[in-house]
């Protein structure tokens, strides 16, 4: 080879397996980002999934609540309208019972709109929650068995089911019966019922779902 000839060298090379690992270091770095913001986001669309699932349940709870009630009529000269306290576990709930018209049809021979006797009460889940029942059995005059146990879930999750009665004077009751002595209550709705429905919040226990609303009973004395 001449002296005046030049050595053409290779200028191309490999990755070093320090530029490796830190390639793999920022990859790692930038898929953990990308994951931590897409699993937030999905939290968060199942928070929003499950408080409108909440919402929804709670609204169609209250509006049949409100239907049923509205609806109570008189079986013979009185009405009958009865609630009372109990216990489940730790826990106490109300219970409601009333003659009313909004009986709901699932067969073919019924008829919308007959009397019934439609009953609210609190049952416990397997998995240890409770859930609010309705019952609600057509016929002739009201039922003597006022906590069925047949019926249907309205409302899942429960916490507390609180109910208020309102007289004509204005005064509160925490329980009311028609079949009492009581001179306000014989024979007699309530002028307004009050009604807190508390539900579980399954992401915060310690930030439940509250919901309330009152029924004015439009009905003659």
């Amino acid at each position: 080879m001449s002296a005046g000839s030049s050595t053409i060298h290779d200028q191309s090379r490999g990755f070093t397996l320090v530029e490796i690992l830190i390639a793999i270091f920022i990859l790692g770095i930038v898929l953990t980002t990308i994951y931590a913001a897409y699993s937030g986001t999905l939290r968060v669309i199942r928070e929003i999934e499950d408080d409108s699932r909440m919402y929804k349940m709670a609204r169609i709870t209250l509006d049949r609540m409100n239907r049923d009630l509205c609806a109570a009529r008189r079986f013979g000269d009185a009405f009958v309208f009865q609630s009372e306290k109990t216990s489940l576990g730790r826990r106490e709930f109300h219970t409601l019972f009333v003659w009313s018209g909004g009986h709901l049809v699932f067969e073919k021979d019924e008829l919308p709109g007959q009397s019934a006797s439609i009953a609210y009460f609190v049952k416990e889940d397997r998995e240890g929650g409770f859930s609010l029942w309705r019952s609600d059995v057509a016929g002739h005059k009201p039922s003597e068995e006022k906590k069925s146990e047949g019926g249907l879930i309205i409302c899942r999750n429960l916490r507390e089911l609180n109910l208020k009665f309102y007289d004509e004077n204005g005064l509160e009751h925490d329980v009311w019966d028609t079949a009492s002595s009581l001179s306000n209550q014989k024979g007699k709705p309530p002028m307004l019922v009050r009604i807190e429905l508390i539900l579980e919040n399954l992401h915060d226990g310690e930030k439940p779902h509250r919901f309330s609303t009152r029924i004015f009973l439009p009905v003659r004395k």
